[in-house]
C-alpha cells in the first residue's frame, strides 16, 4: 500500500524537539553546521541524548508547506545507519513494494546495506517514536548484563 503524496507536511522542528526531551539534546541548522537550510530545501542535524545523530533533509513546496522529498539518516553507531527516503529507485533490483517510501540499513557485520519496505515512518515524529524505543530497548538490555 503507498501512502498519497498530498499526506506530508514539512517537519516542526521546534515542536519536534519539545515533544522529545529525553530524546533530543538540539537541533541544528546544515548538516554539522555546513550547508545550511535555504528556501525550499531544509537541511537539519539532530543529536541524541545519547550520542548519536540523525540528518534530516526535506523539500518543502512553498506556498502549500507539502513535503515532496525526505531523507532522514540516524547514524547509530560508528558507520551504521538506518535510513528512512522517499527517492523512487530507477533500478528493479533496488526498488520495494511501498516505492517510493523505503528505508536502508546495513547491520552490524555487513558490508552492505539492505533495503525495506517504508509503509508507514514518513514523517520525523513517526521516525522518533521508533528511535526512542530502540534506544529504551537496548537501554533495557545493558540493564540486564
Amino acid at each position: 500500500m503507498r501512502r498519497k503524496d498530498e499526506e506530508l507536511y514539512g517537519t516542526n522542528f521546534e515542536f519536534l524537539k519539545l515533544s522529545f526531551p529525553d530524546l533530543i539534546d538540539s537541533i541544528e541548522d546544515g548538516f554539522f553546521g555546513y550547508d545550511p537550510s535555504k528556501g525550499p530545501f531544509v537541511r537539519k542535524t539532530i543529536k541524541f541524548v545519547d550520542g548519536t545523530f540523525m540528518t534530516a533533509f526535506e523539500l518543502i513546496e512553498m506556498g502549500t508547506g507539502k513535503k515532496r522529498k525526505y531523507q532522514y539518516d540516524w547514524e547509530y553507531q560508528c558507520g551504521k545507519m538506518w535510513k528512512w527516503h522517499n527517492e523512487p529507485h530507477n533500478e528493479k533490483q533496488h526498488q520495494t513494494v511501498s516505492e517510493p517510501d523505503h528505508m536502508h540499513h546495513r547491520p552490524i557485520g555487513m558490508d552492505e546495506e539492505r533495503r525495506y519496505p517504508n509503509y508507514g515512518h514518513h514523517d520525523l515524529y513517526t521516525i522518533m517514536e521508533t528511535v526512542f524505543i530502540l534506544m529504551e530497548v537496548e537501554n533495557q538490555k545493558d540493564k540486564r548484563r
